[in-house]
């Protein structure tokens, strides 16, 4: 489903934006961190600031769709991705420790247009994370220009 260049895209300092709805379709938004690609492209796996009791929480257990989307804050790209949430758990420690590293290359990021660290730190909630695994269905071009919305 995913090609090597998105892969490694993904799996940047990418700032990633989590987007779900309710049965009513209310939408919900989060931070995502750490994601990882399976080795198929099929899946992705990364953590969720949503604490228990949250909207977000709420959507990811009752109604599992979900779209994500990757942006680094340095260039106008971007690519989303959209599917159902298979396994939402507590994260472990492969997780966690992907989610640092993440938020490590995102500052990294940030730092590269002036951005200080204590603005991108803020945006991690490490403590509120929830493991999330996608099963990916669609993926699109949302780069500015002419091929923006364009399913890949």
């Amino acid at each position: 489903m995913l090609e090597p260049a998105a892969v490694e895209f993904i799996q940047s300092g990418v700032a990633v934006g989590v987007a779900t709805c309710d049965d009513e379709l209310t939408p919900s938004f989060s931070r995502g961190w750490g994601p990882e690609v399976s080795g198929d492209g099929r899946s992705l796996r990364l953590c969720v600031a949503a604490p228990a009791g949250s909207p977000m929480r709420s959507n990811l257990e009752e109604n599992a769709a979900i779209a994500v989307g990757f942006s680094p804050p340095t260039i106008a790209q971007a690519l989303q991705v959209k599917g159902a949430a298979a396994v939402v758990c507590e994260p472990d420690a492969d997780d966690l420790a992907r989610a640092e590293q993440h938020r490590r290359l995102f500052e990294a990021e940030c730092a590269r247009i002036g951005a200080p660290a204590e603005v991108s730190q803020r945006m991690f909630v490490g403590e509120r994370l929830v493991a999330v695994e996608i099963s990916i269905a669609e993926v699109y071009d949302q780069t500015p220009g002419p091929t923006a919305g364009r399913r890949l």
